[in-house]
């Protein structure tokens, strides 16, 4: 018999169990010409491990395996089963449309293209086929015992899976899902309809420097190796360093499926195209710690470079006001430029919107002679904070709400700035730090703006400095030459 590649995981945890349907999964599946390697009858087992209830044990499931070994070929029986034996509500999400496509079409193939296909490979699973929606980019299928199962495109969507609820929620490609993703498709399951709700967590290891795409995925594998939650199990196939990546022996105890589909030949070509590190990463299963992944905004080396004791200098002024995403604070900035076309950048204040808007717009208010221009960005609060001061604000162009543009245009003036060294920011002000130094790169309209829990401070003071180096209007100077 051919060598073949370690069916054991190199790390594993799971429930203690009695019973399990993964057996009668395995034998589902292969029946229907796709039958399971030992290493995916094992996932099978612990993915399908029940109570005397008949409820699923494990309700959090991690696989984290090379590239091309095959973890569709532990999905596909998963959500067979679920299907055809416990009728469950199934949503399969995939980074990329064509992963997405492609499992929807291998399901398809199973259970026919339509309801009554007289060319279905097999009738007994097209007699179930309730019917199919293929319209507007939606891939579902939905079965005669009330059964569903759909097909989505995570894309840079953050938003993408509100709405429905279902008891198994599977994250193919796991290595590039956010902690946005995560708070919209969390919560999906949380009321299972069969009462015994399951997400799966499925990929390779994260590209290093990907922003918080992958940390999800990184913090779960790391939070199972330091103290596994209840109710959890993974399956780990890595290596804890690059090492030797020519080492074969090292191949076949990380890649599970090789000697079956797949071959060796691939993984030479790639030790010959590859980096070490990125031949460790695809196909050793090497995983670098979660704040390793983290695309950072602003190194804090830079920020702490334009550190000033100073106090605030003279010069023209505006303001940054910027709500958070999730409508919890709002965070108010100021910038201010001298003639010599220095500036300074600082947090004013931070509350929660619970304490209203009214505390914002007399503040404004109060400072409309003396600031050029007033930016306001973010969606709850923004329409009520605007009709506030919109009769004390009345000059053209005095209150700016900047556009996907513009916020891209902030950012770039800011990181030019911090490099020109043009721009400080007042040392005993840790919050706003905090905030510089933890934000990271979050994909806008084809650029990108500050993203983390914690970057409302940072795009307002970006706000306040885009719009004190662009607006036309400076009351200070007026007033002198009056």
């Amino acid at each position: 018999m051919n060598r073949v590649g370690n069916q054991e995981p190199t790390f594993h945890h799971s429930e203690d169990y009695a019973k399990t349907e993964g057996e009668y999964a395995s034998l589902l599946s292969a029946s229907y010409d796709l039958k399971p390697h030992p290493w995916q009858r094992a996932i099978l087992d612990d993915w399908l491990a029940i109570d005397e209830n008949g409820k699923l044990i494990h309700s959090y499931c991690v696989l984290e395996v090379p590239r091309q070994n095959g973890k569709t070929g532990v999905s596909d029986p998963r959500e067979t089963w679920g299907l055809i034996k416990r009728g469950e509500h199934i949503l399969h999400t995939a980074q990329e449309f064509q992963t997405a496509k492609k499992a929807f079409d291998r399901l398809r193939k199973k259970f026919g293209t339509r309801k009554n296909d007289p060319f279905a490979e097999f009738p007994e699973l097209n007699a179930l086929v309730d019917h199919y929606t293929t319209s507007a980019g939606q891939m579902v299928l939905d079965l005669t015992n009330g059964a569903h199962i759909e097909f989505r495109t995570r894309g840079n969507n953050s938003d993408m899976g509100r709405g429905g609820t279902f008891d198994l929620v599977v994250i193919d490609e796991a290595q590039a899902y956010t902690e946005e993703q995560d708070a919209s498709l969390s919560p999906l399951n949380s009321a299972a309809p069969s009462g015994s709700p399951q997400t799966i967590l499925m990929g390779t290891p994260p590209l290093p420097s990907s922003g918080t795409k992958g940390i999800i995925f990184a913090r779960a594998i790391e939070g199972f190796h330091e103290s596994p939650a209840a109710g959890s199990c993974i399956h780990e196939w890595s290596v804890k360093e690059v090492g030797d990546v020519s080492v074969k022996d090292r191949w076949y105890f990380t890649n599970p499926s090789l000697g079956y589909q797949l071959l060796e030949e691939a993984l030479e070509k790639d030790l010959h195209t590859m980096s070490e590190d990125s031949f460790a990463r695809e196909h050793l299963g090497f995983m670098a710690k979660k704040h390793e992944l983290i695309n950072y905004a602003i190194p804090s080396e830079l920020w702490d470079s334009c550190k000033s004791d100073q106090t605030k200098p003279e010069g023209k002024i505006a303001f940054g006001i910027k709500f958070s995403p999730d409508g919890s604070e709002v965070c108010l900035c100021g910038a201010v430029l001298t003639e010599d076309n220095q500036a300074r950048i600082s947090l004013i204040d931070r509350k929660p919107t619970g304490y209203g808007t009214q505390w914002l717009a007399d503040w404004v208010n109060d400072r409309y002679k003396k600031a050029s221009c007033v930016v306001i960005d973010g969606k709850n609060g923004v329409d009520v904070l605007v009709d506030k001061i919109s009769n004390t604000w009345r000059v053209k162009g005095s209150v700016v709400r900047p556009s996907a543009k513009d916020v891209i245009a902030s950012v770039s003036i800011l990181i030019d700035s911090l490099n020109e060294k043009t721009v400080t920011w007042y040392e005993k002000q840790d919050a706003l730090r905090e905030s510089a130094i933890s934000s990271t790169k979050r994909p806008i309209s084809g650029g990108w703006g500050f993203g983390g829990e914690n970057s409302t401070p940072i795009e307002a003071c970006a706000l306040a400095l885009w719009a004190v180096k662009n607006s036309k209007r400076d009351p200070n100077r007026q007033m002198r030459i009056g």
